[in-house]
């Protein structure tokens, strides 16, 4: 069964940016999590191209699985300089490896930040890539 292409957002938090980030529940569409593992580590691309590898965690045992980034979340906030209010962007898309034709699921994440700038009295937000 195909993944769908999806881009997931949410501003983030103290906890988020010093323990590690819940992410909407939503996500668990697009990136479930096996019954008999609960965790799988993600290889997330930035805004730079840079390769991360991000654990994606959900609880073994309770009612809600609630995901979240633990491992190696950390490190990226401290690289990119990631502050409270900033917005998180995560995405997915199919790409088709050319040497064998499989499909694989290719995952992106980027830091947004508001500026100075507003467009229709909206503020514009910028990859946190421009502030460092």
């Amino acid at each position: 069964m195909a993944v769908p292409q999806f881009k997931i957002s949410k501003l983030l938090t103290v906890s988020d940016i010093t323990t590690k980030v819940m992410l909407p529940a939503e996500i668990l569409v697009y990136i479930p999590i096996s019954l008999t593992k609960h965790f799988v580590d993600l290889q997330v691309v930035d805004s730079t191209k840079q390769a991360w590898t991000l654990r994606y965690y959900t609880r073994p045992n309770g009612n809600r699985a609630i995901p979240v980034f633990t491992a190696g979340w950390l490190q990226f906030v401290r690289a990119k300089g990631v502050r409270v209010g900033d917005k998180l962007i995560l995405s997915g898309h199919q790409v088709r490896d050319d040497s064998n034709g499989e499909v694989q699921m290719v995952f992106g994440i980027q830091v947004t930040r508001s500026s100075n700038v507003t467009y229709q009295g909206e503020p514009v937000y910028l990859d946190v890539e421009n502030f460092l």
